[in-house]
């Protein structure tokens, strides 16, 4: 900071003191009294670890971790390397994969970096890789994120919340609560600046640089995302790397031109060439994970847990890893879906319940009842919370379907009661051609025949991407004339339980 100090002030201490003996110690007290006001005014590291475990519990809760080893392992590697060059030991650095269809990167206060496998399928080599780790943990060394996020959060999700309602419920239903059900997993992160991008920008080019990777190769990564973002839809592209990273006319010119002046550190990648770095993406699911459930219109369908439910007609719908979510909406009303655990008897988990409302909120249910759903034992309890602006009934539901315990919870006014009830009452179990009808698009690596071109490929392997997508995501020309066992990521169409 005193170097910088000296610039801006146009200071050469080393004048200073051979022309005037008292003037170093105004040059002193002026860089002391700098270091102490920002000392004062800047939270500790420690603060921005703190926030940021708070903020890793959310990016779980919201959007969920990508359960695919071998590349979560690579993803790692190259970020340890990076973290390990950009030796600020003030952060605690991870690196994880979320389990996100948008090409997305982002990082959290205290060193989260998290990259998306929309983004992982543009990657084309590890130099590209390395620019965008690299970019996120300059943010973090910067601080920005932390600067960002302290910002505030988001409003509520119902238009009608009560003391019940507000987070006694659980404090997981509570973090639900407090997000938008449209936007969930996304719009808690901060748009940062102009200035702040260029900043990660350039010391995340240097770290880069220092760790042996191109620094240049952050410009070809941004151009294949700005490309993949205006090729996807809009219904496809709900949010992406750009959202909270602005792009501007002259920033990949500033990378180009800075990037030769930068001195690379001995190179040694994990991935030894093209065809590691492809079997490391391999497999990876591209746009809605299968495997997680997937929505035909209101219907939701868990091919791996081998349940289904409908949700009501015209209500917004959403799947994070801890809840299903239906939302009327004008936000009047919810119903989420939950596992509550396995083998548990659905009276015993109603009655835990109930103490733990009577504990927590001194609050007694308007009813209980023992019930069934679809020939499944359930237990239901119903509250009513008058502490908001209308009066708003939570309905919960516990249903032991085979193994699983299932949990239910309604909430809003007494006119959408017939309507949970009736959503609640279509829980049953996935047939078997139900979950053999579940299908996502995998990320695969084909081999090209001499002279083939992509759309002749495509039809060969089956690629489900478009030629025009497909040159993106392998930054090719459209109309690019292959090579005898030039490999190319394309996706296909798989099962989503084998």
């Amino acid at each position: 900071m005193s170097a910088k100090l000296h610039h801006r002030l146009n200071f050469n201490p080393s004048r200073v003191c051979r022309s005037a003996g008292y003037l170093p110690f105004i040059v002193a007290a002026v860089i002391l009294s700098t270091a102490t006001r920002a000392q004062l005014f800047t939270p500790p590291a420690s603060r921005d670890v703190a926030q940021g475990e708070e903020v890793a519990k959310i990016v779980e809760q919201q959007i969920g971790l990508c359960d695919s080893p071998k590349t979560e392992d690579y993803v790692k590697k190259v970020g340890n390397r990076l973290a390990k060059s950009a030796n600020d030991t003030r952060w605690n650095f991870s690196f994880q994969i979320v389990d996100q269809a948008e090409p997305n990167a982002f990082a959290i206060p205290g060193g989260g970096i998290y990259v998306s496998r929309g983004l992982l399928a543009l990657v084309n080599s590890e130099d590209e890789l390395a620019g965008v780790l690299g970019h996120e943990i300059a943010h973090v060394t910067e601080r920005h994120s932390a600067r960002q996020q302290r910002k505030g959060f988001l409003p509520g999700l119902l238009s009608v919340p009560g003391k019940i309602v507000g987070g006694i419920v659980s404090e997981d239903l509570g973090n639900l609560i407090n997000a938008p059900v449209d936007t969930l997993g996304g719009a808690w992160l901060s748009r940062y600046s102009r200035g702040q991008e260029i900043d990660a920008d350039r010391v995340g080019m240097r770290t880069t640089a220092q760790a042996g990777y191109d620094p240049q190769a952050l410009a070809d990564i941004l151009l294949s995302l700005d490309l993949a973002v205006k090729n996807l839809t809009g219904q496809e592209q709900r949010f992406s790397f750009f959202d909270s990273h602005p792009m501007t006319e002259t920033r990949l010119k500033d990378i180009r031109k800075r990037g030769p002046d930068l001195k690379l550190g001995p190179k040694s990648p994990v991935a030894a060439d093209t065809a590691a770095l492809l079997d490391k993406l391999d497999g990876l699911w591209w746009g809605n994970n299968p495997e997680a459930g997937v929505f035909d219109k209101d219907q939701f369908l868990q091919p791996r847990m081998g349940f289904t439910i409908t949700f009501p007609a015209g209500w917004k719908h959403r799947n994070t890893p801890q809840y299903v979510i239906s939302a009327q909406p004008q936000q009047e009303a919810m119903l989420l879906l939950a596992i509550a655990g396995n083998n548990l008897d659905p009276e015993t988990a109603g009655q835990k319940f109930i103490q733990k409302m009577r504990n927590k909120a001194r609050t007694e249910p308007v009813s209980t009842r023992k019930t069934s759903i679809d020939k499944f034992p359930a237990f239901t309890v119903t509250y009513l919370d008058r502490s908001g602006r209308q009066n708003t009934y939570l309905h919960f539901c516990w249903v032991a379907m085979r193994e699983t315990t299932y949990e239910l919870i309604g909430v809003g006014p007494d006119r959408y009661r017939e309507t949970l009830r009736d959503a609640a009452l279509t829980l049953r179990p996935l047939t078997d051609l139900e979950r053999k009808a579940v299908t996502g698009k995998r990320l695969r690596i084909a081999s090209a025949r001499a002279g083939e071109r992509l759309e002749e490929l495509g039809a060969r392997t089956g690629n489900v991407w478009s030629p025009a997508y497909t040159a993106i995501a392998n930054e090719l020309q459209p109309e690019a004339v292959l090579k005898e066992g030039q490999l190319i990521k394309i996706a296909k169409r798989e099962p989503a339980i084998p």
